[in-house]
């Protein structure tokens, strides 16, 4: 056997995230995938702001940014009858620079850390996988196939097979992580069901990646990032010659078998004579919409996909999965290095099932707005009529409430202050403090972000200076929870985060906050550890 800490199964963007974030934190683990390289499917293109805040904990953020599409291009929306057909509207979206200028100029605490990137998962993941094997406590071993585990007490044993040979290894860990994705092994290995819907007006579509520098066709009704038809979507992947299409199936088995020449296929669903280089991917998959029943089972911890699936529109797939990593990983780190107590491996499902869920319900809606507007087009609608409900019900890619405002309500190991719950819009983002949400990011009199005086175990940020956060401090030494103390003076600053100390997680949620040290701070960090305390 061979004894790791951790087992994480699935080297894609969430396993290579919880990898990178288990190694942040000290703990070592073996990572397996079966395949050897790195994914040739664009199954995602963007990486919301929320996600790149949590790259920019790992330093990730210029390498992420380097491989994916230049700063100054724009993320525009282009809704038509399609290439041969007319456009309908336009959604403006800003570029990164454009995003910085704002995230500059309004510093109300309303904006991220960091804008959004759009990048493929071709080019995302060779950045991951080369962190992770510049990283000595990352051991990662491609070509290796999980097949089973047993779990007892102490750890679990899982069985993996060689994808060449066939041989077989068991690989003890304390814990398995499994990031394998929606047809997840490790899944199905401890029995975890999913719940959900499927999508009766999309019964399957069809994906064609492909090479073209046919602007005057693919541009004729402006540059654009996605381009919705209806019948299908072109999505421009580097802003350079690089497209993926989506065509919308019409029943189950239009797509059975694929087109033989799928360059010919998509020039007769376009209607134009667009010149391809070469088609370099093509794929079916089947549009539902998919929840884990449990996030849990005892020493098995599920990630990504292997617990939720969506539609693309929104971009929440991915980006759920980081944030799923990010949390899961930091509090495995903690029991494993013995500040955190059980209650932290409970609250992983109460924390992030409901924003899995919200996200698969805030893709449908979007989706739902597609839907809705080919039906008004395909009834006769006017083209301004349709226009209209598109920009009324907009907000795909733009729901920061979604993306930056999600709250861990209820959760065992923060601690309320019994404050009315401020706000929540999925539009926007409310600047609180209130516990179990994300805090406000902004740019200190210094020059500096706030989030980057947080450190890479909790922080407690103390706006007084003069001694009040001593007993909370006390307490946090006495029990072994590591706590990085900074004091920011700064009157702007300390208007936004509400509270004269606020302590903050790892993954930059709140856990406490107060404006002295709690009468019971004992009760507090044994809370905040993951052991039941007073609220």
């Amino acid at each position: 056997m061979d004894p790791a800490p951790v087992l994480v199964v699935g080297a894609g963007p969430v396993g290579m995230v919880a990898a990178l974030t288990l190694a942040r934190h000290g703990v070592p683990c073996v990572l397996v995938d079966a395949g050897f390289e790195t994914s040739n499917h664009p199954k995602l293109d963007f990486v919301n702001p929320r996600s790149m805040e949590l790259f920019r904990q790992l330093d990730l953020v210029n390498d992420v940014r380097s491989a994916g599409v230049g700063a100054e291009h724009p993320a525009d929306v282009v809704w038509s009858t399609g290439l041969a057909g007319q456009p309908i509207s336009t959604w403006a979206i800003p570029s990164v620079a454009a995003e910085r200028r704002q995230i500059t100029e309004q510093n109300d605490g309303t904006q991220p850390a960091e804008p959004g990137q759009r990048i493929s998962q071709i080019n995302l993941e060779p950045v991951l996988r080369a962190r992770c094997l510049s990283q000595p406590l990352i051991d990662l071993r491609p070509g290796w196939y999980f097949d089973s585990l047993v779990q007892d007490d102490d750890g679990v044993s899982s069985d993996l097979v060689n994808v060449l040979t066939g041989s077989r290894i068991t690989v003890r860990s304390q814990y398995v992580l499994g990031c394998d994705g929606a047809s997840s092994q490790v899944r199905k290995a401890v029995g975890v069901g999913l719940t959900g819907f499927d999508v009766p007006q999309l019964p399957n579509a069809l994906m064609v990646h492909f090479k073209s520098k046919d602007l005057s066709t693919l541009h004729r009704h402006g540059s654009f990032w996605h381009y919705f038809a209806f019948r299908y979507v072109i999505i421009s992947q580097d802003e350079v010659d690089t497209w993926t299409v989506h065509v919308n199936g019409t029943d189950p088995t239009e797509f059975d078998p694929p087109p033989a020449d799928p360059a010919a296929f998509l020039r007769e669903t376009t209607q134009t004579n667009l010149a391809i280089d070469k088609v370099l991917l093509t794929s079916r998959w089947r549009p539902n919409f998919l929840l884990a029943d449990q996030y849990r089972a005892a020493r098995v911890l599920l990630a990504g996909d292997s617990v939720h699936q969506m539609f693309p529109t929104g971009g929440y797939g991915m980006n759920s999965g980081v944030g799923d990593a990010v949390d899961v990983a930091w509090k495995l780190a903690a029991v494993l290095q013995g500040y955190g107590g059980p209650g932290l491996l409970d609250s992983y499902e109460v924390e992030r099932r409901p924003v899995g869920l919200r996200n698969m319900h805030t893709s449908h809606r979007h989706l739902g707005v597609h839907l809705k507007a080919g039906t008004l087009l395909r009834e006769g609608a006017p083209l301004e009529s349709v226009a209209s409900v598109l920009e009324a019900e907009r907000g795909e890619n733009e729901y920061r409430g979604i993306e930056l405002g999600y709250r861990y309500t209820g959760s065992p190991v923060v601690c309320s202050d019994n404050s009315t719950e401020p706000e929540w819009s999925p539009w926007h983002y409310t600047p609180t403090t209130w516990p179990g949400g994300r805090p406000p990011s902004l740019r200190l009199k210094t020059g500096e972000f706030i989030f980057d005086r947080l450190g890479p175990s909790f922080t407690l940020v103390d706006f007084a200076g003069d001694g009040r956060a001593d007993a909370l401090l006390d307490a946090a030494t006495a029990q072994g929870l590591p706590v990085n103390h900074t004091v920011v003076t700064d009157d702007g600053a300390r208007q936004l985060w509400e509270r004269d100390l606020v302590l903050v997680r790892p993954d930059q949620h709140v856990a406490w906050r107060g404006n002295r040290s709690p009468a019971d701070a004992a009760g507090v960090v044994r809370r905040v550890r993951g052991f039941a305390a007073a609220r």
